[in-house]
């Protein structure tokens, strides 16, 4: 695959900007960014990296030839651990050449030579790598593309990361106000002279087996909500404690 021209390079990386500040899941992440780490380099195969603990994930990959989709391999035995533990990109011209390399793993492949960069400079979560089948070395500009795409798919896995713990945060202020409702529905409420206990040092009320503050008392009984503000005894009692 031969590298797009500059000003096509340029629209490319404009559309994938667009397309990633869309997505809603990792799995359309990885797809828009393997295809277009292959379309801003020329590269004959692109694999799209996460870091999982102490291993490198190839959670997808486009290539001329299969490569190492759905593998682990530790970290300091992979190229792509290497850019995420040194947070810094790996340009390599002739991948037999280079100690970093696991030549083992490499030699059924492709691959003659290689680019990596880190997915998010500070902390990397992850690597974008592309691939030649010849040794040629990737150059600067191929880089820069390659990293430009890289740091929009950060933002895209960072987005995702905190949608989900807006979801999760959802999801448990859901539960919580089911719980109250129950509650509220098999709590009995306390009628005009009947007897509530209340513990003479927490100031807590027994209601259906539970001793609960005043403010949900009143909540889970009389579904009344409670603000809290501040009684001019209170403020005394403040500007008394300051003399």
């Amino acid at each position: 695959m031969n590298a797009l021209p500059r000003l096509d390079q340029t629209d490319c990386l404009l559309e994938v900007v667009q397309r990633l500040s869309s997505v809603r899941s990792l799995a359309e992440i990885t797809d828009i960014a393997k295809v277009a780490a292959r379309r801003l380099t020329g590269a004959d195969g692109a694999c799209f990296v996460l870091r999982d603990g102490d291993k490198c994930y190839y959670v997808d990959e486009d290539a001329i030839a299969p490569l190492w989709k759905g593998k682990r391999f530790p970290l300091e035995a992979c190229i792509s651990g290497w850019v995420m533990l040194n947070r810094q990109p790996a340009l390599i011209p002739d991948i037999y050449a280079d100690d970093r390399i696991p030549h083992d793993a490499y030699r059924p492949t492709f691959v003659k030579s290689l680019a990596v960069v880190p997915i998010r400079s500070l902390g990397p979560v992850g690597a974008l790598a592309v691939y030649w089948a010849d040794t040629a070395r990737p150059t600067a500009t191929e880089v820069r593309w390659l990293q430009s795409l890289a740091d929009s798919t950060a933002l895209a896995l960072e987005y995702l990361e905190s949608q989900a713990e807006v979801n999760k945060a959802l999801g448990v202020a859901s539960f919580l106000e089911g719980e109250n409702a129950r509650l509220r529905d098999t709590v009995k409420p306390a009628a005009p002279g009947d007897l509530v206990r209340m513990c003479f040092l927490t100031k807590r009320f027994e209601i259906g087996g539970r001793w609960v503050a005043i403010e949900e008392l009143l909540e889970l009984c009389y579904g009344v909500h409670v603000t809290h503000g501040l009684s001019p005894e209170g403020l005394d009692q403040i500007s008394a404690g300051r003399r």
